[in-house]
């Protein structure tokens, strides 16, 4: 039985990309998502361990700090204009060129503001003398990044999942060999400028050679912009206090710590990011527009809603666990001993990641139902709490107490997040996530157990007998207590996957 509705309306005169109802062509886009994830996943994975063994903590620290700059820069056009694209039911091509005008000039403002403030910051950091360059460098990106996403954000309105997924496989791709063969030839710090330049130049060649969507057109109408206006305001507030409650803590650790501490702490949160690339990140892409479309229907909401987070949180809690497992071994064979002091920053940063894919499944659902405000004081409550924590860690414990207040920042915001995300949904958070805790605190438990009994044994031996453990006993605890469950949404997405044919 299938409680799907027919294809939204075509925006800008272009038609959905696609046929079949909203929750068929969501499944199907999880799918194209997921394996487009696989490959851009193993691609960056392949990436990040490369400039690792090629370059130095010190590099990866001052590009993370210009990153910062830049994207404070750009917090004066985070107003929000293709999230409230997505939201708009009649995008016509007087929104859509309104739109278009609105990204070109606020990415103007703020590409110049970028390049004034690049000289300053060489001589507020003397030891980094490179920042202001790359400042410079990374700020070309953002120019580049306004002309891609005004496409993407269109695929992603009609639910053009697989166009998405092949622009993220050729620019990761694009990306990888860019990267570390400028690092291989010797180009140190402007290796990993050249990262992302060359990924949005790639993603914009994709977006509006092969797979253009709308032709763009300057326009200008007075109410249209009054109403974007009115969307970003609160909008605008939340994005500010997100980028303030997610990179307060690189600012901090390169100010008072230095280059190296950061470029530590930040492999540590890359590395621990991989977990949510492999499930969420492809999820959200693909609910987004799927909350937008089910916004009246509380019902079909909810049940959207559970079964994203159900996939989040069990996947999560095993890609999680496994890898705070093996990162010991991980460290010695594949990145390098330099890497070591990072091992505690990047256990405790994975708790912060898996909690923050929830974090971000449920802010999109309430921008997507248009409730901006909601989230807005979801984002202040992070922010009010991570400012002090990542000050007050950073001067007891380094690095390893800025992970702390990220992780308590998680926790505190994801409570008060609850409460709204029920003023919109119905489900369970006991069945939600009880089991799969259980099974993750066995997993672990099982799994540093294993450890001692093979120690002796050799890293290799280590690591297998840890993930065979672990392994066993997360799936045999959810298979146990959850068997129904899962069969139950096998047989949904099974069925949404390849419906049977009418009779």
């Amino acid at each position: 039985m299938s409680n799907d509705t027919q294809d939204p309306a075509p925006v800008g005169g272009v038609a959905p990309a696609g046929a079949g109802p909203i929750g068929s062509r969501a499944i199907r886009g999880s799918v194209y998502g997921i394996g487009g994830a696989a490959v851009t996943l193993t691609l960056g994975f392949t990436r990040s361990v490369l400039l690792a063994r090629l370059l130095l903590p010190e590099h990866f620290g001052v590009v993370t700090l210009a990153a910062f700059y830049v994207s404070l820069a750009t917090q004066l056009r985070a107003f929000g204009f293709d999230q409230a694209l997505l939201h708009r039911r009649d995008a016509d091509e007087t929104v859509l060129r309104t739109y278009f005008a609105l990204r070109i000039v606020t990415a103007a403002i703020t590409t110049v503001v970028a390049v004034l403030i690049a000289p300053l910051l060489s001589v507020l950091y003397p030891a980094m003398p490179l920042l202001g360059w790359v400042v410079l460098g990374l700020a070309t990106v953002e120019v580049l990044r306004v002309f891609d996403e005004v496409q993407e954000t269109l695929l992603s309105k009609h639910l053009a999942f697989a166009q998405l997924a092949s622009i993220d496989v050729v620019a990761s791709a694009t990306m990888t060999v860019v990267a570390p063969l400028l690092a291989w030839h010797g180009w140190g710090i402007w290796a990993l400028v050249a990262e992302p330049v060359s990924g949005f130049i790639a993603r914009a060649a994709m977006a509006w050679l092969a797979f253009r969507q709308w032709s763009p057109q300057w326009g200008w109408d007075g109410a249209t912009v009054r109403w974007f206006w009115q969307y970003g305001k609160p909008t605008w507030g939340t994005n500010s206090l997100t980028f303030v409650a997610t990179r307060f803590d690189d600012f901090w650790i390169g100010t008072t710590l230095g280059g190296a501490r950061l470029g530590f702490y930040s492999r540590a949160y890359a590395f621990a990011h991989y977990p949510r690339r492999v499930v969420v990140n492809p999820l959200i892409d693909v609910l987004i527009p799927v909350f937008a479309h089910l916004q009246a229907d509380r019902t079909r909401l909810s049940q959207a809603f559970y079964r994203a987070t159900y996939v989040i949180v069990r996947s999560g809690f095993l890609v999680t666990g496994l890898f705070a497992l093996v990162m010991p071994e991980f460290i010695h064979f594949v990145i390098g001993d330099q890497w070591r002091p990072m091992l505690l920053t990047f256990r405790l940063m994975l708790i912060y990641t898996l909690l923050d894919a929830l974090y971000i499944t449920a802010m999109n659902l309430l921008f997507a139902v248009g409730r901006p405000r909601h989230a807005q004081r979801a984002v202040a409550a992070r922010t009010l709490i991570f400012i002090p924590g990542v000050v007050l860690g950073a001067r007891l414990w380094g690095i390893d107490g800025v992970a702390l207040a990220a992780d308590a920042m998680a926790v505190a915001s994801g409570v008060l997040l609850c409460g709204y995300v029920w003023e919109v949904v119905d489900f369970s958070l006991f069945r939600l996530a009880f089991w799969p805790a259980c099974a993750v605190s066995i997993g672990c438990a099982g799994g540093m157990f294993a450890e001692t009994v093979w120690i002796g044994h050799g890293p290799w031996v280590t690591a297998l007998g840890k993930v065979a453990v672990f392994g066993i006993l997360y799936l045999g605890v959810l298979v146990a207590a959850e068997r129904e469950q899962t069969v139950q949404g096998v047989r949904w997405a099974w069925g949404q996957l390849w419906p049977a044919s009418p009779q």
